[in-house]
């Protein structure tokens, strides 16, 4: 009986050892995603990550190891925005709904309300409000409070004139979110009253995406193309080092990061973007 449980304990022991020799799987984007239209993470329990481009939609439940697409469409995916428990996606001239788990297939395609493709998305999760922005008449900015049943257009005076990523960040205080614009050369801005008006964000001299942590009020990432962090706001900026073309922040935690970087790889960041 002594020997069996001796033999048993290194078989043990063995098999643990050969499981830490084990590399876990690396993060990989999906063969033509290199560089998605856009990349968010899910409010859904299991945080599903989401990438959409050319080639459809597709969403990972293992941080970026193994990918799966949303359904059996594969029309590009050019935009994606949270609000109330629903994804909303943009296909261009038509919008789509979608369950925070991503499993079941979406509502049917309908028309925007309004002319023009929609090529940038942004909305605040567990409220109904969202954000479009339009190729027509010059880049033209959208918002609505019911989910998108209708629309408003913004004055957005002081935005720069080709906006290139939206995102949402959590309110402070009394204050409603923070709408934040990706300009490319024309650096950052920020709005502080639904799209109204804009200020210019110093300390970014190009910002070619942006992504917002909804439980930190002002947490951003930029990729300018390397990817920086600011936890205030813009009063202080961090520099992870990491080339990227897309970036997406955990809705529940922001010291979770995901970044789209070169040649298909997909990075995870555990303090908030500051090193992948």
């Amino acid at each position: 009986m002594r020997r069996f449980g001796c033999a048993l304990l290194l078989v043990v022991t063995a098999m643990a050892m050969g499981a830490c020799g084990v590399e876990p799987k690396p993060r990989v984007l999906p063969a033509g995603f290199a560089k998605p239209r856009f990349m968010m993470i899910s409010d859904e329990a299991q945080g599903p990550l989401l990438i959409g481009g050319d080639y459809g939609m597709q969403i990972s439940l293992d941080g970026g190891r193994t990918w799966q697409p949303t359904d059996n469409g594969t029309k590009p995916a050019v935009a994606a925005a949270p609000y109330g428990s629903n994804i909303l996606v943009s296909r261009g001239t038509t919008s789509q709904i979608y369950g925070f788990a991503l499993t079941s297939p979406a509502q049917a395609a309908t028309a925007w309300p309004f002319s023009g493709a929609v090529t940038e998305l942004a909305g605040a999760a567990r409220r109904n409000r969202v954000w479009a922005l339009t190729a027509e008449r010059g880049n033209q900015l959208l918002y609505s409070n019911d989910g998108g049943d209708y629309w408003w257009t913004m004055s957005a005076i002081g935005l720069c004139p080709h906006p290139l990523g939206l995102a949402v960040g959590a309110p402070t205080g009394k204050f409603v979110e923070r709408l934040w614009v990706a300009c490319g050369a024309d650096g950052l801005f920020a709005s502080d009253d639904l799209g109204v008006n804009f200020v210019r964000i110093p300390g970014i001299s190009n910002a070619l995406s942006v992504a917002a942590a909804r439980s930190q009020p002002g947490q951003i990432a930029v990729t300018t193309p390397q990817v920086v962090v600011t936890k205030d706001s813009g009063l202080t900026w961090y520099l992870s080092g990491l080339t990227a073309s897309a970036v997406a922040i955990d809705p529940r935690n922001p010291d979770l990061v995901f970044a789209a970087g070169s040649g298909g790889r997909l990075y995870a960041s555990l303090d908030g973007g500051k090193s992948f």
